[in-house]
């Protein structure tokens, strides 16, 4: 996220997130609160010991992929699940015609008893894991709106605490929440086994071990 972006998101000017940024400011608890609002997370996670040290130029170059290279999905008609993974950046365009494969799935399966089960784990390049744009998490809270009534439970796997936080946050906000659970560990073995016993499914051909 650009300075200009944050500061319009923030409600602060953009001068003073340079000065900020560069250490220059001393910032109080509610200019805090702004920025973290703006950034989607919470105040405490902005204090956490998570840091990334990804070059936008990085992602970049993963606009250049295939959608099929960046994105997978999977109907389990026996289990009433639909499972898919993003594996790298995607824009809204992208997302818009995701929507719309994952509306139609929907109609597939029983409204009310679909299990989504989604494995952000893939979103990283050069090493580093990376997050949705705030535009796109807006149509991300878009579909989850969509999908409530039509779903019985849902679980994500991130790539890191800050997406884990990011989608609490996104999940309360789209009321998805008192079904969904997001997971984040270093032990892959036993965030898929957390997630099965969760959704009550045995295994999934999409996302595995």
């Amino acid at each position: 996220m650009s300075q200009e972006v944050l500061a319009i998101r923030s409600g602060l000017d953009r001068s003073y997130i340079g000065g900020v940024e560069r250490g220059e400011r001393n910032v109080s608890l509610q200019n805090i609160e702004k920025i973290t609002n703006a950034l989607d997370v919470d105040t405490s996670y902005f204090f956490d010991d998570e840091r990334f040290a990804l070059h936008s130029a990085y992602l970049k170059s993963e606009y250049n992929k295939a959608l099929s290279e960046r994105f997978a999905y999977h109907i389990d008609f026996d289990h009433q699940v639909i499972a898919w993974q993003v594996k790298g950046v995607l824009n809204v365009n992208d997302v818009n015609k995701i929507c719309f494969d994952l509306k139609l799935a929907c109609t597939y399966l029983t409204k009310g008893h679909i299990k989504l089960l989604i494995d952000n784990r893939g979103m990283m390049t050069n090493g580093q894991p990376f997050v949705f744009t705030p535009e796109v998490n807006e149509k991300n809270e878009e579909l989850q709106r969509w999908m409530f009534p039509h779903c019985k439970k849902v679980v994500v796997l991130c790539n890191s605490k800050l997406m884990k936080n990011q989608l609490d946050r996104l999940a309360t906000r789209s009321g998805i929440n008192s079904i969904s659970l997001h997971l984040f560990g270093k032990n892959s073995s036993q965030v898929i086994q957390e997630a099965y016993q969760f959704l009550e499914i045995p295994n999934n051909q999409l996302i595995t071990i």
